[in-house]
């Protein structure tokens, strides 16, 4: 009886993997993003970036959210010993170490080959190196609120040239589908904020077919080979990593 179940679950797993790969065009389902944390290193060197360009190297102190998002933080800096203390709409960006259990319990991003298609305006030597990139963004929350400026973590890095997405601390995931105690799809985050053409809004998953036009419509290729008819939100990252590889050889 043991044995029967046994393969009729591997059965199902067999069935959703060649399900995703009919649909994804070879997509792997794999979440490209940088997991987004809420805990950081107080004791590797944090950078901050002023508007003004004065960096600023020094230890993280502490840091204050709304729905997740920083908007203040304070670091000792390393030079002067003096603590420091900005507000968002002061800063450009930083760069903050993982910290606490969170650096064990979420893996760094994925490792391939970026270099046609990465930023030159980012610090990668530093992103490399495992750090979080957070960027000033003025934005509404859950697209409700009025606008206002926090430090927001970008979590395509990597593969940002042409739309950015950024981590919302707050979303719920997917239903994780397990089995034999490993999770074999789902635990996807519902939720982003996205930024294209200089405006950013926050977009759950339901909505991505009614956002996809004003994603990915301006990309021949890519409506073509992944069509409004066939996109499903578990290949959400590896379109966006589609979409760039795609618009950079333009």
């Amino acid at each position: 009886m043991k044995r029967k179940i046994l393969l009729l679950l591997i059965m199902i797993c067999s069935i959703i993997t060649n399900a995703q790969n009919e649909t994804s065009d070879k997509l792997e389902g794999k979440d490209l993003f940088d997991k987004v944390y809420n805990s950081y290193s107080g004791k590797k060197l944090s950078v901050v970036v002023l508007k003004d360009g004065k960096r600023i190297e020094g230890y993280k102190k502490d840091v204050d959210r709304k729905k997740g998002q920083i908007y203040y933080i304070k670091i000792k800096d390393e030079q002067t010993g003096k603590k420091l203390k900005f507000v968002s709409d002061q800063i450009k960006e930083m760069y903050l170490f993982p910290g606490g259990i969170e650096k064990f319990s979420k893996s760094f991003r994925h490792i391939y080959d970026v270099r046609q298609w990465e930023r030159t305006d980012l610090d990668n030597e530093i992103i490399n190196q495992g750090y979080i990139y957070f960027k000033n963004q003025e934005v509404s929350l859950k697209n409700k609120k009025k606008k206002r400026e926090y430090m927001m973590q970008l979590i395509n890095p990597t593969f940002s040239k042409y739309l950015e997405v950024f981590g919302d601390p707050f979303a719920k995931e997917t239903t994780k589908l397990g089995f034999a105690g490993f999770n074999v799809a789902g635990g996807l985050a519902k939720s982003y904020y996205i930024k294209k053409d200089g405006v950013i809004y926050w977009m759950h998953k339901r909505e991505l077919d009614v956002r996809y036009e004003k994603l990915f419509g301006d990309c021949e290729e890519f409506v073509k080979k992944y069509p409004l008819k066939d996109i499903k939100w578990r290949y959400f990252s590896e379109y966006i990593l589609e979409y760039t590889k795609m618009m950079s050889k333009k």
